[in-house]
């Protein structure tokens, strides 16, 4: 019963909070048709209805269709000052509200989520809506001053996410009930180590995170590490920083990532601690002891660089094991000297070499909304989805981000001063308030009076409930 009055009252509450929106823009309608200023470029044509989906609810106004005196265009001059375009029917703030929901969970979950109140979009728009978004390059905000560290740290990583098709719907092959539509998403973040949370002393964090990333296919790996470059060049003092570690499984296009940052690699504690369970598996023995031994005993071989030792070991095992077995422990060891170099770094300790955290960064930074589900993606979808939850967990505005693709033109700005600008409109009113006066205060009556009887009615309500 309570639970049921609290949601009845919060719709009450929506639906006072579109009357009032809706209230203030038929005012400001008013205030252009009797403005002395708009009647020297354009006069009225007619009036019509508009419909808009804002986070509170959907709201319908009337506004004004003006025509210009010199060239006989048609407008909509309270679209133009707040800059909608002609058929607009989402508020950025809608907008925005749906990008962060796509995010976090399903298109069809974000389109029930696009307002407070009953209303929903389609998963269709909310797709389109992601599709539509151009995020700009990642990375924190500019700072005041260059950060000084000793050591940075740069890891990246991948997750592997299923595409409906590759270039058009119908073109995936399967072969023994396997579908060659697999897609890597790239993750790249740089960090300046670990610091402990506030709420829990035993919980570590990064430091001063930022994160970038996206599809980055063939030759578009070269343009995210140069993006990652500028962040680094444009956020440290790069003349202080002793080592920039960079830490992977040492795949190929992260490799290329060393070269273009200058970093030195360190192969990640996960992979290391894989294949020597691997190899102490397959040449440790049957029983755990034998095992443990095995691994500690190639451990001290790496740390000491000694490579032939570690060869032959692996040669006299895999003559005592099955030809299958055999393979599985010479591609293991194949991948420790293929990294050598990020492998004793890791093993050796070496100063500034902390614990890499790639794997559970995947899996919050993508995977968990873009792979832990059965989902099929298409490749623009996938590349901006995935650029999207980055840009959110950098802890930027998604109202900026959508407010960021309508940013004006040269052209347009020089369209806008035909129309001219709220604030011009105001301003000039301001000054011919005099002449102006009591039109400005029996309009501010008008607006007054009726959100006055609106709100003592729905207190009204409110004593009565």
């Amino acid at each position: 019963m309570f639970d049921k009055s609290v949601k009845e009252v919060l719709q009450v509450l929506l639906r006072f909070a579109c009357c009032l929106i809706c209230e203030w823009l038929e005012e400001c309608n008013t205030l252009l048709e009797c403005s002395a200023k708009r009647r020297g470029r354009w006069y009225v044509k007619d009036r019509g209805q508009k419909s808009i989906l804002t986070p509170v609810g959907s709201i319908t106004f009337i506004r004004t269709r003006f025509i210009n005196k010199e060239t006989n265009e048609t407008a909509y001059l309270l679209d133009k000052i707040f800059g909608w375009e002609p058929h607009t029917r989402l508020s950025d703030g809608t907008k925005a509200r749906i990008v962060e929901a796509a995010v976090q969970t399903s298109y069809e979950k974000a389109g029930e989520n696009a307002c407070l109140g009953e209303d929903r979009v389609s998963r269709e728009t909310v797709m389109r809506q992601v599709r539509s978004m151009e995020v700009p390059s990642q990375g924190r905000e500019e700072v005041s001053e260059k950060r000084k560290v000793k050591y940075l740290y740069v890891e990246a990583d991948e997750d592997h996410i299923s595409l409906q098709y590759k270039e058009k719907k119908g073109d995936v092959k399967r072969y023994k009930g396997h579908a060659d539509n697999g897609q890597t998403v790239k993750l790249v973040y740089v960090h300046e180590g670990y610091e402990e949370t506030r709420e829990n002393p035993k919980r570590k964090k990064l430091k001063n995170v930022a994160y970038f990333g996206g599809l980055y296919r063939g030759k578009d790996n070269e343009k995210l590490w140069g993006e990652v470059k500028a962040y680094i060049e444009r956020q440290y003092d790069t003349e202080g920083i002793e080592k920039i570690y960079f830490q992977s499984d040492g795949g190929a296009w992260m490799k290329k990532g060393v070269d273009i940052l200058g970093a030195e690699f360190v192969l990640d504690e996960f992979h290391i601690q894989k294949y020597i369970r691997k190899m102490s598996r397959l040449g440790g023995g049957q029983t755990e002891e034998g095992r443990e031994e095995t691994a500690k005993k190639l451990l001290e071989w790496i740390e000491k660089g000694n490579r032939k030792n570690l060869e032959e070991w692996v040669s006299q095992t895999s003559a005592a094991l099955t030809e299958k077995e055999g393979k599985k422990l010479a591609e293991s060891c194949e991948y420790i000297k293929k990294n050598w170099k990020g492998v004793r770094s890791r093993v050796k300790k070496e100063e500034g070499v902390i614990g890499s955290s790639t794997e559970s960064h995947i899996s919050h930074v993508l995977s968990a909304g873009m792979s832990s589900r059965p989902m099929g993606w298409s490749r623009e979808g996938a590349d901006r989805l995935s650029q999207i939850r980055i840009y959110w967990k950098n802890g930027r505005d998604m109202l900026k981000l959508v407010q960021k693709q309508k940013e004006e033109t040269e052209e347009e700005i020089q369209e806008e001063e035909k129309y001219f600008s709220a604030s011009e409109i105001l301003s000039w009113e301001k000054k011919t308030s005099k002449a102006n006066g009591k039109y400005i205060e029996a309009l501010r009556a008008h607006i007054n009076s009726p959100i006055s009887g609106k709100l003592n009615f729905y207190n009204s309500i409110a004593n009565i409930c």
